[in-house]
């Protein structure tokens, strides 16, 4: 009987280690197909890129339901394997990476990249050599300083090698992302969620075929974490002020985890944060950049990705809108008050999911920082949106076709049904067990 039951247990495992291969397997051949996407459907690069994510989520739900902890290595493997083989590959999903580096060109250049646009005549000479997106020509930029650092890193190579030398910073920002990931998970020992970020087709595609700089708040969110749970706050504190020097989403987390540190480590948190943003913001002054004041700017020009503040738009008037989000707001940051030192991975991920939610922009690339969160305390709510971000990428068909740009709102519609779904899943989970199950709640917190 026992050894029946034995054997029994073997053959489960082998079946989940080929299943686990498979998965892997398949999930580098999808990330392959990349290559000849633009061949195939050159006038559907977006629904292309749709259905590619959504055969790669499979994959990697896939890998997580039957690898676990004992299959960690083949998982770590195919993550670092994907992220190498994307790096030659197209941009497909967006045109910022020209962005990027073109901002880079101009403060090469010695000029303010904060106040002089792509179309400024001062700048010419510089168009004739760098490309930019034509659809960014009025505006300049609007990244932070520490993003700016970046990109004039990149530029230094040339028009011609910049865009490379940007590819391989961010796809190696990637692979260091992924490599903290699996020591955080490992040490709260849920390395059986590795594969929610090994596998996560939103940081395997949004770095590797949409080079966005993401991947280093991303990097700096899981660093922070590590040093979260070493007890060195004063870390997580520079940490998530360079974070806040390359965008500004950091900002919120540090709000939940000084909540959740207690007075004395919120005290050194703080302050770390406020020197690391000081020291770089004072830098840039000191170049002649005057950063302060850019990001009006992007709220004015785009909309997209956002279901709540779509229909808020739609049927608010402007002063009622605004009071609104303010106490969506208001109320988000009580829920993060109240979650912080019992739970406090979920009261980050309110933290940083909130200001994404109450945005008029949602950009999939933008919830890249949710993702290593999603693996620390993984929810309907989270691997829902993460999996149906994409599809506002059906704009792109028409975009790359005929130039026009008008997003549907089907996406919208499905992403905040997607969130309803997500949100009745998990609060039936945590009131009858699963994967809230009061057993398993310390595995889900951190609190020291």
């Amino acid at each position: 009987m026992i050894m029946n039951a034995g054997a029994q247990s073997l053959q489960a495992r082998g079946r989940k280690g080929g299943i686990t291969y498979l998965a892997c397997a398949a999930f580098l051949l999808i990330c392959l197909s990349i290559y000849r996407l633009e061949n195939f459907a050159p006038a559907h690069t977006g629904s292309a890129y749709i259905t590619l994510h959504l055969t790669l989520t499979l994959a990697m739900l896939a890998a997580w339901r039957w690898g676990g902890a004992s299959q960690g290595q083949l998982i770590l493997f195919t993550g670092i394997a994907a992220r190498l083989l994307l790096i030659p590959a197209p941009m497909l999903s967006s045109n910022d990476a020209e962005r990027y580096i073109w901002d880079g060109a101009v403060a090469l250049a010695g000029f303010d990249p904060y106040s002089v646009p792509p179309e400024n005549p001062a700048v010419a000479g510089l168009r004739a050599i760098w490309a930019t997106p034509p659809e960014h020509a009025a505006y300049p930029t609007l990244y932070p300083p520490a993003a700016l650092m970046l990109f004039a890193l990149s530029a230094l190579a040339g028009p011609v090698w910049g865009i490379w030398l940007w590819k391989w910073i961010v796809s190696a920002a990637g692979i260091l992302l992924l490599l903290l990931a699996r020591a955080l998970l490992r040490g709260r020992g849920l390395e059986r969620h590795l594969a929610l970020v090994a596998l996560s087709p939103l940081l395997v595609l949004e770095i590797g075929i949409g080079e966005h700089l993401d991947a280093f708040v991303a990097l700096t969110i899981v660093a922070a974490l590590l040093a979260f749970d070493r007890g060195r706050m004063a870390w997580v504190g520079a940490l998530l002020g360079l974070g806040i020097c390359i965008k500004l989403l950091p900002a919120a987390m540090l709000f939940a985890l000084a909540l959740a540190a207690g007075w004395r480590g919120a005290l050194r948190m703080g302050m770390a944060a406020a020197g690391s943003v000081a020291a770089i913001y004072a830098a840039a002054l000191a170049i002649g950049w005057r950063p302060i004041g850019s990001l009006p700017v992007f709220f004015e020009k785009w909309r997209n990705g956002s279901p709540l503040f779509t229909l808020f738009e739609a049927y608010l008037p402007l002063q009622t809108m605004l009071v609104v989000i303010g106490l969506l707001g208001l109320l988000a940051a009580g829920a993060i008050i109240l979650l912080a030192r019992r739970r406090p991975i979920v009261a980050t991920q309110v933290a940083l999911a909130a200001p994404l939610v109450l945005s008029p922009v949602a950009f999939p690339w933008y919830l890249c920082a949710l993702v290593p969160l999603s693996a620390l305390a993984p929810s309907a709510t989270l691997l829902i949106w993460l999996s149906a971000s994409p599809l506002i990428y059906e704009v792109r068909d028409r975009f790359v076709s005929e130039g026009v740009w008008m997003p549907a709102l089907w996406p919208l519609m499905v992403i905040g049904a997607g969130w309803i779904i997500g949100l009745a899943i998990d609060a039936l989970r945590m009131r009858y067990g699963g994967r809230y199950n009061p057993r398993r709640r310390t595995a889900l917190s951190t609190e020291k």
